[in-house]
């Protein structure tokens, strides 16, 4: 027989004052002072068990809630962190109070990363959530913040449409006070905290009677040898006008450029019966229209630098620019590889070198380099496309040895193995042969963008463009408001995208005017308003797969840790 287990001493097994429970796997009732041994499996021979102890439940510590956490984060100075974890909040979810404390903690962790004016940007966000006294002070000190500002820093802030930029704009007027700028702001911030914090110093808000409609004059060549171009961006304000009117109470104004003396031209952005301008279209009217210094803000439709000039009220542009498809190309690259080196081969053209200088600054924003520039040749592509891969320098190699030995070598040019991506601009006819002539020269699985080759069939032709993604508009890609401007002639062709245009911009002019998000879903593109007072468009594409498949992707931000969601959450 086996002797009987012996049971440890007491004090070795049991925690201090707590009493154990010990349970036998047979379950058969224990007397309190014996152990009942495990039976043996045929349950015909006694065996000797070892007794199970359970351990008393030990208390859970409850965790902690996502907005103690980053708190906590940022005490051990880790702001990363803690914009991390407030991140993963619900907005929706949050009270007022809850609200009010998640961007004073965004705010606190853009401080420690000595990032102060996105540090502002919440403070100000969450005057929304403040009341009374707390709300005088926050804005008291928000405002003593932006006072300490350069000039021209204070004067960049302005010019956007969040809470931050309506406080730089009211310390602005306090400093030079201006009746045609407080009832910008009064529309723009109709319903700013700043008005009910009972600050004394900014109480010339609250004297003037807010204006009842948004007065937007519209500049286009509405006859001449644009008159086809301006009459298709008219066509897009104007349903745009008609959705937004009854809504937010706006008049509108559409003049013939082509029938207007420079002299009345100027006299349009000196004028007290507009609030808005948008347009013009040319270049040299563009140019004109900003030299005289409007009086009250102005998008135009060209591609013009406003923030280099000396002006007295804001100027934005929005236009069908081949810098924006050569940008959004390398932003589309750099999502899919970390520091791209990218190939470009361009139309040997003033367009064709514009996109190639514009993929190159992008290439060095995003950290990526260039693998060279290469111009067609309209005739011969295959020369520059030869030379781009370094099919040539590998023929030369082979005849060299083939000299060297004596001997006719069978051989398979190596091409570069160094290129992330290759970009070519083109148009829709030649991008159907240049794109075959890329895979007959050993090019395999490198991706292939393509700039300026969209064109309606790519279905029937996507035997010839296999392996490649084309950079197109939304409205390529059919939106919505194209399908119910089908049946207008100017909406269709060469000039269905710039009615698109005109959607985007009338569109650019209510957020500018009203207040809202400068970073929207348009039809040529996300629109983003930047600090250059540019509205950049980031392209979605048509992917065409090796199967030929054709595949429409619609560009979308990724999250970002300087965005506010709560204002999404209302």
């Amino acid at each position: 027989m086996q002797p009987e287990p012996v049971l440890p001493e007491r004090s070795e097994v049991i925690p201090l004052n707590v009493m154990p429970s010990i349970q036998p796997i047979d379950e058969t009732p224990v007397m309190p002072t014996t152990v009942e041994p495990i039976a043996s499996i045929d349950a015909t021979e006694p065996v000797s068990a070892t007794p199970v102890i359970v351990e008393p439940p030990v208390e859970l510590v409850q965790p902690l809630n996502p907005i103690e956490a980053a708190s906590e984060k940022l005490s051990q100075n880790e702001p990363e962190l803690a914009i991390l974890t407030i991140n993963t909040i619900d907005p929706k979810s949050l009270s007022k109070e809850q609200r009010a404390d998640v961007l004073r903690i965004k705010g606190k962790a853009y401080r420690q990363l000595n990032m102060s004016i996105a540090a502002l940007r919440f403070d100000a966000e969450r005057l929304r959530y403040l009341d009374d006294n707390a709300l005088n002070a926050a804005s008291r000190r928000i405002l003593g913040e932006l006072e300490e500002l350069p000039e021209r820093l204070l004067q960049d802030l302005s010019v956007g449409t969040d809470l931050l930029a309506g406080m730089a704009h009211a310390l602005l007027l306090k400093k030079m006070p201006n009746d045609d700028g407080i009832l910008q702001w009064l529309r723009k911030y109709r319903t700013h905290p700043l008005l009910k914090a009972n600050l004394q110093d900014y109480d010339f808000l609250t004297a003037v009677e807010p204006p009842k409609d948004f007065d937007v004059t519209v500049l286009l060549p509405l006859s001449g040898d644009l008159g086809n171009a301006g009459r298709a961006i008219r066509d897009g304000i104007l349903f745009e006008y008609q959705k937004r009117q009854s809504e937010l109470g706006v008049a509108l104004h559409v003049i013939d450029t082509e029938k207007m003396s420079r002299d009345e031209l100027i006299a349009t952005g000196q004028s007290s019966q507009s609030e808005f301008i948008i347009g013009p279209l040319q270049k040299d009217k563009v140019v004109a229209l900003l030299e005289s210094k409007p009086r009250i803000p102005v998008l135009v439709l060209n591609r013009i630098k406003t923030d280099s000039l000396n002006l007295d009220s804001p100027a934005y542009s929005l236009s069908l620019a081949i810098e924006d498809d050569a940008e959004s190309t390398i932003n589309q690259i750099a999502r899919e590889a970390d520091r791209p080196r990218v190939v470009v081969l361009h139309t040997d053209s003033p367009l064709g070198l514009r996109a190639a200088e514009a993929i190159s600054e992008q290439l060095t924003f995003v950290g990526g380099s260039s693998g060279g520039r290469f111009a067609l040749d309209a005739k011969k592509p295959e020369t520059a496309i030869t030379k781009a891969f370094g099919v040539n320098d590998s023929q030369n190699r082979r005849r060299e040895l083939s000299k060297m030995l004596g001997l006719r070598l069978e051989h398979t040019p190596r091409i570069r193995q160094d290129m992330t991506a290759v970009v070519v601009h083109t148009d829709p006819k030649k991008a159907q042969q240049i794109r075959p002539l890329l895979d007959f020269y050993y090019l395999d699985q490198t991706p292939v963008y393509l700039i300026g080759a969209y064109r309606p069939d790519l279905a029937d032709i996507a035997e010839d463009l296999r392996n490649s993604k084309l950079v197109v508009t939304p409205w390529d890609l059919g939106t919505n408001e194209k399908q119910v401007l089908a049946e207008r002639a100017n909406a269709q062709g060469v000039f269905g995208s710039l009615v698109g245009v005109g959607i985007d911009a009338m569109s650019m002019a209510m957020q500018l005017g009203f207040g809202g998000s400068t970073s929207i879903q348009g039809q040529t593109g996300y629109l983003t308003l930047g600090a250059d007072s540019m509205i950049h468009r980031q392209l979605s594409t048509i992917q065409v797969t090796n199967d030929e498949q054709v595949i429409a992707n619609l560009w979308e931000p990724l999250p970002s840790l300087l965005q506010s969601e709560l204002l999404d959450a209302e």
